[in-house]
């Protein structure tokens, strides 16, 4: 038994339905199970009890049919909450209202918004854990810090330390003009990580990407601070003119990411080499696990004597880094899966977390043991204060109340220009070198994260924070991988989760310096070498065996040299390997030459010719295996000229001096680029083949109609001995053997141009009359014969018919007696692709094309003499293409009744189609273009 709800008593005359909302899956469940048809929103069984429910009404819009059992209330747009119902004695149902809370209305947001706080908390921590020891590396430890200069005095151990660094000849040794370089340096990498994340929550496409400072260009750092240095010493102004440096850096950046983005050429960015972008990253791997010992044991590494006896008295700190990186490498390597992946991504940040606690632990277990405290040099010194005259020489109140005049570092009118100019080739490589990341994250966290992305956009995306990073003096940032990852598998998402990591790092940038000072100096310095090793393996280790010698040669040059000589020898020895491997590469892989045949097995598409020009052809002596094809590949230049220029003259030498070739044909079709040096070889090559070897016709395939790929015109260059074009007359090309049309040189678009060419030329030293028959046969001469008669018409007919067939003369009159003529205008379709096939074609006079509707620009000319539409006449299949005529055409059809009939009637007679079916396929199978295949390669 239900009740139905009862009136308001505020209203009856209004009738009321309540529209429930439910809290939860049980609340829904209870009230399906209530409901009674009397009422379809809302009804309830007889009860004592009172239910809580939550729905909303409305109280503007009333339903006033009195014919309705129950009294109804239109939900709208102003909603009360139907918090409480209660049940009297009469079986009355009373319903309190009041406003929906704003905590239920955002309930669904909070959840969401809770379940991101360990993705928020997680990512913020290792903004701080990766931003303490890379940020205390971007000024060199012999740039020693105001508070670092405190400690040692105060400890007596400031006088035997010698902290000095060389670089290019230059010593670095001297104080940093502020107090607190540390905090200086973390405040820089929180700075730029902080604009690159709040830039990305509005310009980036994924939802969960992590932006973070470029940690990778910490030695360009380096490198820019001993050049500015060492011509303005260790004030203030050297201070100024860095920080406008890395800016300028970043703008730079900034530029040309927009600009990549902005005219979608990021596709260009994969045309650095692959070995020297490798060997960079090994190199940067080095330098940073480098700065790992260092800042462990807060002094410099230094190539000499006295450095490395500096940096073994420091060894009771390293040997704390080197058991924790010991550690965590066989950790890592215990927990691989088959692949030889890790298990357990959150592995290493996990491990680098409990550092400091361990080693808490550990300097406890010491007191208590010992009696004796850990050493002060094992922790960093306090960050963010300044006490002792050591503060005189700097600014006390950057690190005051106020730190943000850490951006009124930059003073212009103390930048030191001479120092930007010999700065550009680091900056150059340090733009170059922030290029490299972003094509490769980007994709990378599009396929794990499942989203697709526009990389132009996110090109664009890092304009805009690099440059406006830069343009407050900031470090380069990026999208990181790695951190969008972990963020992404722990659930964060969304814009306002991305701008809660922008409240909590900006949290950090304020107390991030004093959280420092309680970390020990361990964990920075495991964190940079683990890094560091990291970068070695994937750029030199892994290399192994995916690069040829040479180019993994080039990786360990290019990683040493930086490793020693900095980022600037690294540029120059990156573009010397470069060069240096392509020039050799281009040498030996691929051979220019990529073979050599006779063209006996080759024909053209010049299929009307006549017995007697076939018979020319296929001689021995002076048919088309006296022609010679040498096809060319690659680049030609100045580095592999002799080897195809003498390696064609050495392949004519190989040839019996009786069977030498009468025609060259030299293709190019593969051939990707031709300099200088190679184009004047090509034109020497074409005369030393006329005077050496007597081949007096030359042809050159261009592969295009643009040409050859090189700047001069070399096509015009190799037609210049002769060009047919130039003569006045059909009639002057068939005087004597020694036509001066087939001397000289001659250039083709492709290869089937060039048989065709050297097949006249053949027939011309034997016979030139044969060139010049009224029948369309080549590409010199395409005139149509004059017909004034339909007699004409049939005894031309009947002629070129006995060329396609060889048979007896009176068959092929009684064969031509069942066709009838056809006159199409200029546009007709004679049939289109895929029609059936009901009938085959002579073309008497005018020109046809042919084309495949399913290819992209296939086209084939169809010319004088040539039969159409025989193949599916006899098959009885669809047509293989559509046929338009170009120009006014008379055309002789042979019907499929007429074909049935002739069959029936004459069988001796159908054997003229049949002999043109089979003549017809077997020049199609020998034809040139089924022997190149799509690569246009020879079968050689």
């Amino acid at each position: 038994m239900t009740t139905p709800l009862a009136p308001s008593p505020k209203r009856r005359s209004a009738p009321h339905i309540v529209t429930p909302t439910f809290r939860s899956s049980r609340d829904a469940m209870l009230s399906a199970s209530l409901a009674a048809p009397e009422l379809p929103y809302l009804s309830i069984s007889e009860t004592n009890e009172d239910v809580c429910l939550y729905g909303a009404i409305d109280d503007t819009h009333y339903n006033d049919n009195d014919d309705d059992d129950h009294h109804s209330l239109e939900p709208s747009g102003n909603h009360r909450r139907a918090d409480h119902i209660s049940f009297s004695d009469d079986n009355l149902m009373r319903v309190s209202y009041s406003r929906t809370p704003w905590l239920h209305q955002n309930w669904d947001c909070l959840q969401r918004a809770a379940s991101q706080v360990p993705a928020i908390a997680l990512v913020t921590l290792f903004h701080l854990m990766v931003g303490i020891p890379f940020g205390v590396s971007y000024f060199p430890a012999s740039w020693k810090s105001s508070s670092n200069s405190m400690t040692l005095s105060a400890s007596g151990e400031g006088e035997n330390v010698e902290s000095t660094e060389y670089h290019g000849g230059f010593v670095l040794d001297g104080n940093f003009p502020l107090p607190g370089k540390e905090a200086l340096g973390i405040r820089m990498f929180l700075f730029s990580t902080i604009l690159g994340q709040l830039v990305m929550a509005y310009a980036s496409s994924f939802k969960n990407c992590i932006a973070l400072q470029m940690v990778e260009n910490v030695p360009f750092c380096q490198s820019l601070t001993y050049i500015v240095v060492e011509i303005q010493g260790y004030g203030r102004e050297a201070l100024s003119t860095l920080f406008f440096l890395f800016g300028l850096a970043s703008v730079i950046v900034g530029l040309v990411f927009y600009l990549l983005g902005r005219f979608s050429l990021g596709r260009i960015l994969y045309f650095f080499p692959a070995h020297v972008l490798i060997g960079c990253i090994g190199g940067i791997g080095i330098f940073i696990a480098k700065t790992g010992l260092e800042v462990t044991a807060n002094t410099s590494l230094s190539f000499n004597r006295n450095g490395w006896s500096t940096f073994i008295a420091k060894f009771h700190l390293l040997v704390v880094v080197f058991v924790f990186e010991s550690g965590l490498r066989v950790i890592s390597y215990w927990t691989k899966d088959e692949s030889g992946k890790s298990k357990y991504p959150l592995l290493s940040p996990i491990y680098f977390c409990t550092i400091p606690p361990f080693f808490y632990a550990c300097a406890a277990m010491w007191r208590f043991v010992s009696g004796q405290t850990v050493d002060d040099e094992f922790f960093f010194p306090p960050l963010t204060e300044c006490k002792g005259n050591n503060c005189n020489h700097g600014d006390s109140r950057l690190w005051g109340d106020d730190v943000l005049e850490i951006f009124q570092v930059i003073d212009f009118s103390s930048i030191s220009w001479v120092a930007v100019i010999r700065s550009i080739p680091t900056m150059i490589a340090l733009v170059m070198f922030s290029l490299i990341h972003v094509p490769i994250n980007i994709p990378a966290f599009a396929v794990s994260s499942n989203v697709e992305v526009d990389m132009n956009v996110e090109l664009m995306a890092h304009g805009y924070s690099n440059g406006i990073a830069g343009m407050l003096g900031g470090l380069q940032n990026y999208m990181a991988y790695t951190q969008s990852m972990i963020y992404f598998k722990s659930g964060g998402t969304g814009k306002a989760s991305s701008l809660a990591v922008v409240l909590l790092t900006t949290v950090l940038f304020f107390i991030g310096p004093q959280i420092a000072s309680y970390l020990p100096r361990c964990m920075a310095g495991t964190l940079l070498l683990h890094c560091g090793i990291d970068l070695f393996i994937e750029g030199v280790y892994d290399a192994y065996g995916k690069y040829d010698y040479l180019e993994y040669a080039g990786i360990w040059a290019i990683a040493l040299v930086m490793t020693i000589g900095g980022m600037e020898a690294a540029l120059i020895a990156g573009t010397i390997c470069a060069l240096l491997t392509f020039a050799i590469q281009s040498i030996a892989y691929p051979k220019p030459i990529r073979g050599s045949m006779t063209a006996a097995t080759l024909r053209s598409s010049e299929w009307n010719r006549c017995p007697r020009a076939f018979e020319i052809l296929d001689s021995e002596v002076t048919g088309r295996i006296r022609i010679f094809v040498v096809q060319l590949q690659g680049h030609l230049f100045f580095g592999n000229v002799s080897l195809f220029s003498d390696g064609l003259k050495e392949l004519i030498m190989n040839i019996a001096e009786d069977k030498r070739p009468l025609i060259a044909i030299i293709d190019l079709s593969l051939v990707l680029g031709i300099d200088s040096s190679a184009a004047q070889a090509i034109i020497k090559l074409r005369d030393a083949l006329a005077n050496q070897f007597c081949i007096n016709l030359s042809i050159f395939v261009s592969g295009s109609s643009d040409g050859f790929p090189c700047e001069i015109n070399l096509s015009e260059v190799l037609k210049c001995k002769y060009d047919h074009r130039n003569e006045k007359s059909s009639v002057a090309q068939c005087n004597g053997i020694n036509d001066r049309r087939f001397t000289g040189s001659y250039v083709c678009d492709d290869l089937d141009q060039a048989l065709i060419y050297a097949e006249d030329a053949l027939i011309s030293m034997i016979d030139p009359s044969l060139l010049c028959s009224s029948i369309k046969q080549s590409i010199l001469g395409k005139q149509n014969r004059q017909l004034e008669s339909l007699d004409d018409e049939k005894s031309y007919a009947i002629e070129l018919l006995l060329l396609k067939c060889g048979e007896e003369k009176n068959f092929v009159e009684k064969f031509f007696s069942y066709c009838t003529r056809e006159v199409y205008n200029q546009g007709d379709v004679i049939w289109r692709q895929g029609t059936k096939s009901d009938c085959a074609k002579l073309l008497l006079s005018g020109n046809l094309i042919a084309s495949l509707e399913n290819e992209a620009g296939t086209t084939e000319t169809i010319s004088v003499g040539s039969v159409i539409g025989e193949s599916g006449l006899v098959q009885n299949c669809n047509r293989n293409s559509t046929v338009l005529v170009l120009e006014r055409s008379v055309l002789y059809n042979l019907s499929r009744e007429s074909w049935e009939e002739l069959k029936e009637k004459d069988p001796r007679c159908a054997h003229v189609l049949y002999a043109i079916v089979v003549r017809y396929l077997t020049l199609r199978v020998q034809h040139c273009s089924n022997r190149i295949f799509e690569t246009r390669c020879l079968p050689i």
